[in-house]
């Protein structure tokens, strides 16, 4: 099992990516939190670290957040030892140099612009599923070192 953190705050929006991946046919069942901003997100995130419940494996983080901007929750989190080790991926409507450019200066581990088209969407949910649970190897952060993502065949 996946834990995906879907920051976003759109509701209608959050609930077709979360739906999206949990309707992905593959081999790895993805267990999905949301947040409707910044601020919900970081108490999540500094309320699991503290009391040692499962941290996500992966956050998909939209840039532009009420009450904490994603720029703000991407430093936060790749300023803190533990919470650094988790991928963040950017998902925002802009595709702006200049926002780009920040998200890679503080530490995005990728930038994807959102679709346009709920066939978008589902290739880049396929995408993300192929390359950061097939290719990439992620962090355990809070799993006992057994368990572990189950990981398709290329």
């Amino acid at each position: 099992m996946i834990r995906l953190l879907v920051v976003e705050d759109s509701s209608a929006y959050r609930d077709l990516v979360q739906r999206a991946f949990r309707d992905l046919g593959g081999q790895t069942h993805w267990d999905v939190t949301t947040a409707k901003d910044g601020k919900e997100a970081l108490e999540l995130l500094f309320a699991e670290e503290s009391d040692q419940d499962p941290l996500p494996d992966l956050v998909l983080l939209d840039w532009n957040l009420p009450k904490v901007s994603g720029n703000e929750v991407l430093m936060r989190l790749k300023e803190h030892q533990r919470l650094r080790q988790i991928p963040v991926l950017i998902f925002s409507s802009s595709d702006a140099d200049a926002d780009i450019h920040a998200a890679y200066e503080n530490r995005a581990d990728g930038y994807i612009q959102k679709p346009g088209s709920l066939d978008g969407l589902n290739t880049i949910v396929e995408t993300i599923e192929y390359f950061w649970i097939t290719v990439a190897q992620i962090p355990k952060l809070a799993r006992p070192a057994c368990v572990g993502p189950q990981r398709a065949q290329p």
